[in-house]
């Protein structure tokens, strides 16, 4: 019975390193493979030669969108997963996630800054003119316009 014991707490690390194996995508992998993987998405879109994988993960709405699995002709180029539990072994397109403590933080109190003036006019002439300009009146046009 003991040896049975002892087995039992041998392979149970070995059974957590294979659930987690389980939970890995890598670049090149097909949607079969990632299906293996991660079990049935949750909801499948095809664009073109383009296909999202969606899969509901562990943090719900605090993390604003589902786990993502994206494949080109079947075969996988990118990954966006918020859950602890699935990995990406490949460069992920997603920003780092931003936790709810920092997001819950103000903004920053710094006053906006201020452009200053150049220290000499750059345009060649002043746009306000400097003399108020002379104008003659217009001389009466000599006969009235016609309407046709």
């Amino acid at each position: 019975m003991r040896s049975l014991f002892a087995i039992a707490l041998l392979c149970a690390p070995a059974a957590c390193l294979s659930q987690q194996k389980e939970k890995t995508v890598s670049p090149g992998m097909s949607e079969a493979q990632v299906v293996e993987a991660l079990g049935k998405p949750a909801t499948v879109r095809k664009n073109g030669d383009r296909t999202f994988l969606f899969y509901a993960n562990t943090c719900g709405k605090n993390c604003g969108m589902n786990d993502l699995v994206i494949l080109t002709r079947d075969s996988v180029s990118d990954a966006i997963f918020r859950s602890t539990d699935r990995h990406y072994t490949g460069t992920s397109s997603s920003p780092a996630s931003v936790s709810a403590k920092d997001a819950a933080k103000p903004a920053s109190s710094k006053a906006p800054l201020r452009m200053k003036p150049p220290e000499k006019p750059s345009d060649a002439s002043p746009s306000i003119p400097v003399s108020t300009p002379t104008m003659k009146p217009a001389s009466p046009s000599p006969t009235p316009p016609q309407t046709p």
